[in-house]
């Protein structure tokens, strides 16, 4: 692209660019690359077809053509991701958020409904980008959450997600593998959610812009994809409030050997929910209370 070019020639050849690399949407990746390096909306688009791109960023469009043509995510290209009506930042530290995942917003949302308190305590393990720890006190001004990650520079995108967002003051990060931030905290919460890693290692299955540039510890859980959900029912019941519930987005073909996993550690299913593929994507558990566990929850419901 050495021509001067319009706003119209540039998403045109642009889309010509990308067309023939297996991308599944070259005309609108070419779009919002464009529209992403000139800084202008897609009406400006419409309605000016003819504006001129300026030399430096149609440079700046090549390099990011390029690196789209070889699956680099389109989202960490733009740097925004929408989840549940709101825009993310999100980078290569962070997993991009996917709309099924909004199906864990929408059930922990629901759930939280139903208890009549002036604050909810909501666990988020793993939260990455944050979208569904933000989204759930964006969406519920009772809900107070404590967001967990391991990797520290995740972390920094989800707080810069709750400032833009405006509810950093009700989000608390806390750096750390699973529940181990919380182990002598004594706090309880309401609701845990969760959308840990649950590939398996050795999966074939997995797309080449997934395994190739998104963070692996978010994606890859072990050799049976199922070890971060043991851990996660093996420490949740010392940190949940009766009632209370567990919420975990799941992968393809994982429903039945998650809930022999759940039930071995005394969770039982209360509901599976299906995305919009027809997928088991959220199960939602409760804490199988035996005598000792009765007596754990008493004890919890006194102290909070």
């Amino acid at each position: 692209m050495k021509d001067e070019l319009t706003l119209q020639e540039a998403v045109r050849r642009s889309t010509e660019h990308l067309a023939g690399h297996g991308l599944k949407t070259p005309r609108q990746d070419a779009e919002l690359l464009v529209l992403k390096v000139t800084g202008k909306d897609r009406a400006f688009l419409l309605s000016h077809p003819e504006w001129k791109v300026a030399p430096e960023q149609q440079h700046q469009l090549e390099q990011w053509l390029e690196q789209r043509r070889q699956h680099y995510p389109i989202q960490y290209l733009v740097g925004s991701q929408e989840f549940f009506g709101r825009l993310f930042r999100v980078d290569p530290s962070v997993l991009i958020p996917r709309p099924e995942t909004e199906l864990i917003a929408e059930t922990g949302l629901e759930l939280v409904r139903t208890l009549k308190k002036d604050t909810v305590q909501v666990l988020d393990i793993g939260t990455g980008s944050g979208c569904i720890a933000v989204t759930l006190a964006c969406e519920d001004p009772r809900i107070q959450v404590a967001a967990v990650d391991i990797s520290e520079t995740a972390l920094d995108v989800a707080r810069e997600n709750a400032r833009c967002l405006g509810c950093i003051d009700r989000v608390e990060f806390l750096r750390g593998d699973v529940l181990g931030p919380l182990e002598s905290s004594g706090r309880a919460f309401d609701l845990i959610v969760s959308n840990p890693p649950y590939v398996e290692d050795l999966s074939t299955e997995v797309e080449y812009s997934v395994k190739t540039f998104e963070p692996r510890e978010a994606v890859f859980a072990g050799p049976t994809g199922l070890e971060i959900y043991g851990r996660i029912f093996r420490d949740s019941r010392r940190f949940l409030r009766r009632p209370g519930w567990l919420v975990l987005e799941m992968g393809y073909g994982i429903v039945d050997r998650l809930t022999d996993v759940a039930r071995g550690e005394g969770w039982r299913l209360l509901e599976m929910r299906k995305d919009l593929a027809g997928i088991p994507r959220c199960a939602v558990f409760e804490e199988v209370l035996t005598d000792l566990s009765k007596e754990r929850s008493r004890l919890r419901h006194e102290c909070s």
